[in-house]
């Protein structure tokens, strides 16, 4: 350990501290910090009672004004068990004395059945500008062992590359349903000494609830600052608090930023110490600052689904929905108590606390739909594809059918093509065919989609032209001497000239005649007068369906008369 005064550190891997307001920077009289020379973490921990705490009132005590090393965080912890006090805090940096700050009772706690902290209770932890003067005051109740924790963290040479964005993402697994693996910094990234955990890591059997949290320690810290306020939260979770490791699986800063806390693997249900009665079947994570005085920044609500969507995922929570789970004993719900609970919810939910801070509570609700969204865009899928029933022809039907999206829920929408180009108003999954449709190809774009989601598609384009329905006519003519002529002509709407062969029957003799720009002409000689049926059977031609006319004609004069 190293000694952090006024002046100098000394040891290996230690810098300069200088305290703020001293000329000879000899640090006489002032409280000394002793520093983790690999951390860059000073630490001083003493009864307030030792620092000169008096009464000055009917309960209400106060420290006189004691001089520091540079510190940048302070917490206050006591014996459990007994009334907590009301503790007022200000600091003095070379701007002057702040404001008095309430130092809020820290209520992100283990439970009891853990063996973390047994015995001990206290503040969050305050973060502040560096400061080289403190002074306390205390009101309502004097616990025992009440007790002051002063830290500075000083900046490493580590945490301005994290900034520099040079660091690697970390190595996630992939969550079961494909949720894009976030960058999460790691504890190894923000300087985590592994010494001052106690044990190894207890894992949960599975995770129920996403709780969300607010560190309350202050705000307007700089983004290259973050990695040391780490550091400070988890020297003051072990050393000062007694817990086995920092509180929170995951940190959120107000850059973005996602930060690995708790030991043990970020892709598994490690067990955290952050919601009194319900860490068995959850994961935590804690907004840096204080969201009770500040809104959340945008590159938090953009962060937060990020990694509570590749935390819920893997175990298929539905970030919209409630789940029922059991306390093991909060200040809100007794040891036994199945509580229905969001999926996503706030510490107070379960806590008797205003974390996570009522201006990022409020913001649940978008926090919840964005998670969800993220999810939504990893799980929706076209699980069966779909086909097209129904033959290509003028007046026909074409039916989308068959196919499936994942999640059942998925809105599907549909898209008729005309050569790849969309036709307006063709947007139910049937079609009927038109005259504009005839020797084009057709198609559909089926699209499943979900709130917020990129849609996914499947484009189907038929194999065929349209064809067209042919109206044929026919028209006879009666010549002497037994002839008859018969014209057969046929259109078809969206072709120009019809071609093909028809075959044309005067009673039982027939010919077979090639139509040509939509024509075809049969001539029958030595007919016997007579009544006959004439009968045209189109075979059909380019991109024209088959079709029939028929009609009659009557050869006159004497003879046999023929049947029709």
């Amino acid at each position: 350990m190293t000694v952090l005064g006024a002046g100098v550190v000394t040891g290996t891997g230690a810098g300069i501290l200088r305290a703020l307001n001293s000329e000879d920077g000899s640090g006489e009289g002032r409280l000394l910090l002793q520093t983790d020379a690999t951390s860059g973490v000073g630490i001083l921990e003493k009864p307030l009672k030792e620092l000169g705490l008096a009464r000055v009132g009917a309960n209400h005590w106060q420290t006189p004004v004691l001089n520091t090393a540079l510190v940048t965080m302070a917490g206050f912890t006591w014996r459990d068990g007994v009334r907590p006090p009301k503790i007022l805090v200000r600091f003095r940096s070379k701007g002057g004395w702040s404001l008095w700050r309430p130092a809020p009772l820290l209520r992100d706690l283990p439970d009891p059945a853990s063996g973390e902290g047994i015995g001990k209770a206290g503040t969050s932890p305050l973060f502040v500008e560096e400061s080289d003067g403190v002074q306390v005051q205390v009101s309502g109740s004097l616990p025992p062992e009440l007790s002051i924790t002063l830290i500075h963290a000083a900046q490493l040479a580590g945490d301005a590359r994290l900034v520099a964005g040079t660091t690697s993402r970390s190595g996630l697994r992939a969550a079961p349903v494909n949720v894009p693996v976030p960058l999460v910094y790691t504890r190894a990234q923000w300087g985590a000494n592994e010494s001052w955990r106690d044990g190894p890591p207890r894992y949960n059997n599975t995770i129920l609830q996403a709780h969300i949290h607010h560190s309350a320690s202050g705000n307007g810290y700089s983004q290259a600052e973050v990695p040391a306020l780490i550091r400070s939260f988890y020297k003051y979770h072990t050393h000062s608090l007694g817990w086995s490791d920092i509180a929170y699986n995951f940190l959120v800063d107000s850059f973005g930023s996602i930060w690995e806390g708790r030991y043990g693997g970020i892709d598994k249900p490690v067990r955290g110490a952050h919601t009194l009665g319900f860490n068995a079947s959850s994961t935590g994570i804690c907004v840096i600052g204080n969201l009770d005085t500040v809104q959340p920044t945008q590159a938090t609500l953009d962060a937060l689904p990020q990694i509570v969507a590749y935390k819920l995922a893997a175990y298929g929570r539905d970030p919209m929905g409630w789940t029922d789970v059991k306390s093991e004993g909060s200040d809100k719900f007794p040891a036994g108590k199945v509580v229905t609970l969001p999926v996503i919810d706030g510490h107070r939910d379960t806590n008797d606390t205003a974390c996570p801070g009522r201006n990022l509570y409020a913001q649940l609700g978008t926090i919840r739909a964005a998670t969800a969204r993220v999810i939504s865009a990893a799980t929706l899928k076209l699980k069966t594809p779909f086909r097209v029933k129904g033959r290509p022809i003028l007046g026909h039907t074409l039916t989308a059918l068959d196919g499936k999206f994942k999640p059942r829920s998925a809105t599907v929408s549909y898209q008729w093509l005309r050569n790849g180009v969309a036709i307006d108003g063709a947007v139910l999954a049937s079609y009927v065919t038109t005259a504009e449709d005839v020797a084009q190809v057709l198609g559909v774009v089926v699209s499943g989609s979900v709130p917020g989601v990129e849609p996914v598609s499947q484009t189907i384009t038929l194999t065929k032209q349209v064809r067209s329905i042919p109206v044929c006519q026919v028209r006879t003519q009666r010549k002497h001497g037994g002839k008859v002529i018969v014209h057969f002509e046929v259109t078809a709407p969206g072709i120009a000239a019809p071609d093909g062969t028809v075959v044309i029957k005067v009673g039982s003799r027939q010919r077979t005649v090639t139509v040509k720009k939509g024509k075809a002409i049969a001539r029958f000689l030595k007919v016997d007068p007579g009544r006959y049926r004439v009968r045209c059977q189109y075979a059909g031609g380019t991109l024209v369906e088959p079709g029939k006319a028929r009609d009659w004609v009557r050869v006159p004069g004497k003879g046999p008369f023929a049947r029709s």
